[in-house]
C-alpha cells in the first residue's frame, strides 16, 4: 500500500479537512516503522515470556499509567470492565499484578504491578532493546541521535493528545 492510498480522513484530527500529501507520506513512514517495533516487541514476548499479547497490554498499561482502578484500566484499553477484570485476575494469580482496596474507597480496587511483574516487563524490554540496537547499529551515529530525539518529541506529542 502506498502513502497515496491512505485515506486522508484517517489523518484528520478535526483541525482541518485539507489533504496534506507530505503529512500522509510521513504518517505512512512512521506507521511502517512502528510496525517493525511492534514486531520486535512480539518477538521479545514470544521468546521470553508466557504472557499473551493481551496480558502484556494490560501489564504495560498498569505499569505506565498505574496504579489504576478496574474501570480506568478498562477505559484505557477499550475493553469491558468484566474482560479487564478477568485479565487482572489471571495476572494477579500469576503474581504479576496486585489488587488492593483503594485508600479512597473501600469498594474500589487499586491495581498495580508487582515486583515480579516489573522484572517480567524488564526482561521483555531488554530483549526488545537488544533487537532495536541491532537495527540502530546499521544507522550512522548522527541519524541515530536524530531519530531518538524525534521519537522523544513524537512521544510527547502523542501523550499530549491523551491528556
Amino acid at each position: 500500500m502506498s502513502a497515496g492510498a491512505l485515506n486522508s480522513g484517517a489523518l484528520d484530527s478535526g483541525a482541518s479537512h485539507e489533504t496534506d500529501p507530505a503529512l500522509e507520506e510521513d504518517a505512512w513512514s512512521v506507521e511502517d516503522a512502528s510496525l517493525a517495533l511492534v514486531e520486535m516487541t512480539l518477538n521479545a514476548v514470544a521468546r521470553g515470556s508466557d504472557l499473551s499479547v493481551t496480558q502484556l497490554r494490560v501489564l504495560l498499561a498498569v505499569d505506565r499509567h498505574g496504579p489504576l482502578n478496574l474501570s480506568g484500566l478498562a477505559a484505557l484499553l477499550g475493553m469491558s470492565v468484566s474482560a479487564a477484570g478477568r485479565l487482572v485476575a489471571r495476572l494477579h494469580t500469576a503474581g504479576l499484578l496486585t489488587r488492593l482496596l483503594s485508600p479512597h474507597s473501600r469498594r474500589e480496587v487499586s491495581i498495580d504491578v508487582t515486583e515480579t511483574g516489573r522484572r517480567s516487563l524488564e526482561r521483555i524490554r531488554a530483549a526488545r532493546r537488544g533487537q532495536i540496537a541491532i537495527a540502530l547499529r546499521r544507522l550512522p551515529p548522527g541519524s541515530r541521535r536524530t531519530l531518538a530525539q524525534t521519537l522523544r518529541e513524537l512521544t510527547a506529542a502523542a501523550e499530549a493528545d491523551t491528556r
